[in-house]
């Protein structure tokens, strides 16, 4: 018995760890993207980029470089709301745990974290849990909209890819595959956890009411047994 509750504090200790060493990395991440983006845009000059390919077809025009920005500052925003939303998710996990003790101090229950549902509700309950996820997710789209402008930018600097230029193709096509590989890989990954949070939280959901039937029922098998002991 002891040995499976400390199983469970392990348990418990290191998702919370893995919880918020996930937090702090999307931050980490947002602030790098949003301070290279930002810098890009500051220090943008359209009119002085020269293309490195002969042919004066090839040349990028006002939509190419027009569609930059728009990429830019997209994948700006994606990343301030990520940054926005882990920021979010952290005062609510902390206000929540804080909630928490405030109930357990009115109730009169001096030990923190009475069980396992305590010690686990505050990272699986449903606003963190979506928070945690939109962030991610709003990450990888920031990082998808920023390699559809750099592909602007290598058409912009070796000329465009309806030119056909080798080395465009080669350039656009090396960036592509091994960073929407690893955007995919990435994506299936927090997928696959997602799924799994939400198989949790439905178990969680079905102990839980689980537990207060039982307690329902022994609640009424007492008053029933105390009311045949008075008669």
């Amino acid at each position: 018995m002891a040995e499976s509750k400390r199983f469970t504090d392990e348990e418990h200790v290191d998702e919370k760890k893995y919880f918020q060493k996930v937090l702090d990395d999307v931050v980490s991440l947002n602030s790098l993207f949003t301070i290279a983006v930002f810098i890009g845009l500051s220090f943008a000059q359209p009119g002085q980029v020269q293309s490195l390919n002969d042919d004066p077809g090839c040349h990028s025009d006002a939509n190419l470089r027009k569609r930059l920005v728009g990429f830019e500052i997209a994948s700006f925003s994606c990343f301030i709301f990520s940054g926005v939303l882990v920021k979010t998710v952290k005062i609510f996990l902390y206000t929540s745990e804080k909630q928490d003790a405030l109930d357990r101090e009115e109730k009169g229950n001096e030990e923190p974290h009475n069980s396992e549902e305590e010690k686990q509700k505050v990272y699986r309950k449903g606003p963190s849990l979506i928070g945690f996820y939109l962030s991610i997710y709003g990450t990888m789209l920031g990082c998808l909209l920023l390699l559809l402008a750099m592909v602007d930018v290598v058409q912009i600097k070796l000329g465009r890819l309806s030119c056909h230029s080798k080395s465009t193709l080669t350039t656009v096509c090396v960036m592509v595959v091994i960073i929407g590989l690893s955007l995919l890989i990435f994506f299936f990954a927090v997928t696959n956890g997602l799924r799994i949070a939400a198989v949790r939280m439905k178990k969680d959901k079905e102990n839980k009411q689980s537990t207060e039937k039982k307690e329902k029922n022994m609640g009424t098998l007492s008053q029933v047994l105390e009311n045949v002991w008075r008669q």
